[in-house]
């Protein structure tokens, strides 16, 4: 809808525009830009936030026009209602906040062009933003206005990353976008690695993690062990068996432990090399005697002979206390209970000690308690 006068009508609104609100007027050269780029366009459906010369405007140019504008005293909406130049038969009003108005408001069709000037406060820009670019169609005109005001530039920075969107020009302060052909983003889901906006991490954030992972994991276990030995008010210490030496199928492990046990418990477990789940030895927490403490532990079974084993001492809470507790008692009743895997409760341990033996086999063939078979 494009009257033949269109080209006058726009210097005509360029000439009102600084009486029409308070907020400041959109500049004659954005007005005559969005113009130019509407001019071949048929625009059945738009919309903007704010309410000014640009309401004029595409009044004009749309078949239909919604404008989502809170008056806040500036006398926009009653001056551009009462203007001359207003198409009354194009332009709906749907006052009040847009905070509040556009979350609730179901567009009537998809829309070939918006444009976003409402409210500046973060997170407001973006707030509109999320209830506006599902309804756009490929090919639609999108405007956001007011790009100097970095909440606004925030939203800015991210559309000329996203793929759904092709920045065409700036114009002074006002961005021209088309909505490319690219699948709507995902409004309930989350997917944020797949916007090119998050595409490289903020380093000064993130140096600290990405230089961890480059460490390996058991100079990650070590540093982390001694932090917990001088975070903690409690330590252990696996005293039998040796470092590296060889044990048989089963065994005693022993060791000390000093400072604070109240409502701590001591377990013992072990997990072969090649495996990631653990198991509690003993029939329960082992007792802690003027700092000495041992347990009995069965190695299981493996096909191959000197087979590397790595032991586990930890001092856990009342709750993680409990959880192993079930486990043994589930473990008498089942030929061959599953581990634990990936020690799901080392984050709740107080104080942790490792050790890694051998486990030499003797000939024959047997079952470990633990259904571990040894041939």
């Amino acid at each position: 809808m494009r009257p033949r006068d269109t080209p006058e009508i726009v210097n005509s609104i360029a000439e009102i525009a600084p009486m029409l609100h308070t907020a400041g007027p959109m500049p004659p050269k954005v007005l005559s830009a969005i113009y130019r780029r509407i001019a071949e366009r048929h625009i059945r459906l738009s919309m903007e936030t704010g309410s000014g010369a640009s309401t004029l405007l595409l009044s004009h140019c749309s078949s239909r026009h919604l404008v989502f504008a809170d008056d806040g005293g500036n006398g926009s909406i009653n001056n551009v209602r009462t203007s001359p130049l207003l198409n009354h038969a194009t332009v709906e009003f749907i006052e009040g906040p847009t905070q509040k108005t556009l979350p609730g408001f179901i567009f009537p069709g998809p829309m070939q062009l918006a444009l976003l000037d409402g409210p500046h406060a973060y997170p407001f820009p973006d707030l509109e933003y999320f209830y506006v670019y599902q309804a756009l169609e490929p090919g639609a005109l999108f405007i956001l206005d007011d790009i100097h005001i970095k909440t606004v530039n925030n939203l800015f920075s991210f559309l000329k990353k996203d793929a759904m969107f092709r920045l065409d020009d700036v114009v002074g302060t006002t961005a021209f976008f088309t909505r490319t052909d690219a699948p709507a983003f995902c409004a309930t889901g989350d997917g944020w690695q797949s916007q090119g906006y998050n595409e490289k991490l903020l380093r000064r954030f993130d140096w600290e993690r990405q230089a961890w992972q480059l460490l390996p994991q058991r100079v990650r276990r070590l540093i982390k062990r001694m932090m917990r030995t001088f975070q903690t008010d409690c330590r252990i210490w696996i005293d039998t068996p040796a470092p590296g030496s060889v044990v048989g199928e089963a065994g005693l492990v022993a060791g000390r432990v000093k400072g604070n046990l109240n409502d701590r418990f001591l377990w013992v477990l072990v997990r072969r090399d090649d495996q990631s789940g653990w198991w509690p030895q003993g029939n329960g927490p082992a007792t802690a005697r003027g700092g000495v403490w041992q347990c009995a532990v069965e190695y299981g079974g493996a096909s191959l002979d000197y087979q590397w084993y790595e032991i586990a001492a930890i001092l856990v809470n009342s709750c993680i206390n409990s959880y192993l507790l079930r486990w043994r008692a589930a473990a008498t009743t089942t030929a061959a209970p599953p581990p634990l895997e990936g020690f799901p409760f080392r984050s709740a341990s107080f104080a942790e000690a490792y050790r890694r033996v051998r486990c030499r086999y003797s000939w024959g063939s047997s079952r470990c308690r633990y259904g571990c078979t040894k041939t």
